[in-house]
């Protein structure tokens, strides 16, 4: 059985071998049997959409807000999204959080690390969680009595009518090695864009000037009409288990083991070593791990061997792992915010004149 590191490498070609070979053989036949049911899915909504179908395009009675991918692996959705939620609650006004929610751990009380994680970041902000969206929206409006939607992830999901939606795309890899899943990464064709209102290049910061003006002009190719901005990882404080935080510059130039289980963990290094993180070990998990007492002995054996003086995490992570200290060394989260490159003004005034 392949790891997702793996097959990652194998889908991007820099695995190479006959075996390789023939691993994106197979991918490249199922995908054609994606891109059907993809476009078959989507028809369906559009109808739906232009004889405004009520059972099949639902509409809360509340402006929705929707922040998703075009490709599958983090993006930078949950800074993007709680930095809306905290615009939207500056402003005075009720916002709640909706996404699809996954299994979470037995002893979480039902809640998942993004979960955990956005209430840590917006404690004044509910996040309700279920595959059944509209149902959420009832119960934000009925029983929350909220006044806005921010949709989490919710590109794919068109049950739920939405007023806005924004696309995110990853400047470090934009186009899912430009294939469908599973030959690729890509969750629709790229040519989708211009369904959305709103695009985001983030993490502009990791890549060059040549590189980001080639991802806008391919952009533009597909959604001409759709204004568009830039932002990149800001990293404002170190977050330890207990909620203590200290600069981040106390670790700078310091050797530092990392590890995380995220969609994007090749970016969230980068980030590290820009900011001067000296990186001696790294151990990277599946998004979404749930860690056991086993990882936190190999992550503290490894961390020791490295020479590190400190472990350092996504918040996401830091949830999860409970801890202050793994083994003699000190784990801290790395406190992530968006911060705009290009397009705040109009993106921010965008946002508030949904309605």
């Amino acid at each position: 059985m392949l790891s997702r590191d793996q097959l990652l490498d194998i889908i991007s070609g820099n695995r190479k071998g006959v075996f390789a070979s023939i691993v994106r053989m197979g991918l490249g036949c199922l995908t054609p049997v994606y891109r059907i049911v993809v476009q078959t899915r989507n028809r369906k909504f559009d109808r739906a959409i232009k004889h405004r179908d009520t059972e099949v395009v639902k509409r809360a009675s509340i402006p929705v807000i929707s922040v998703g991918n075009l490709t599958t692996g983090g993006t930078g959705k949950t800074p993007l999204v709680i930095w809306i939620a905290k615009q939207i609650r500056q402003r005075g006004l009720r916002v709640v959080l909706i996404s699809r929610g996954y299994s979470a751990p037995g002893d979480s009380g039902g809640r998942n690390d993004e979960a955990i994680e956005m209430e840590d970041r917006l404690p004044d902000v509910p996040h309700l969680q279920d595959p059944d969206r509209f149902s959420m929206s009832q119960i934000a409006v009925e029983e929350l009595e909220s006044q806005i939607i921010v949709l989490d992830d919710g590109f794919q999901h068109r049950q739920l009518h939405r007023d806005f939606d924004i696309v995110l795309i990853d400047a470090t890899n934009p186009f899912g090695h430009d294939r469908l899943l599973p030959r690729g990464l890509l969750r629709e064709p790229e040519s989708n864009l211009c369904r959305c209102n709103f695009i985001i290049v983030t993490r502009v910061n990791l890549v060059s000037a040549g590189a980001l003006t080639a991802i806008f002009d391919r952009i533009s190719k597909h959604a001409p009409d759709v204004p568009t901005a830039s932002t990149r990882t800001a990293f404002t404080n170190l977050l330890q288990s207990d909620g203590s935080k200290l600069d981040v510059e106390v670790l700078n130039g310091k050797p530092v083991f990392m590890f995380c289980g995220i969609g994007n963990p090749a970016s969230f290094a980068s980030s590290l070593e820009e900011i001067n993180l000296q990186i001696c070990g790294r151990e990277f998990f599946p998004d979404h791990h749930q860690f056991t007492r086993s990882d936190v002995e190999m992550l503290a054996d490894k961390a020791n061997q490295s020479g590190a003086e400190a472990l350092i995490c996504t918040h996401k992570d830091l949830v999860k792992i409970g801890t202050n200290r793994i083994g003699s060394l000190p784990v801290y989260a790395i406190l992530i915010d968006v911060e705009f490159v290009s397009g705040e003004a109009e993106f921010t005034r965008a946002i508030f004149q949904v309605k």
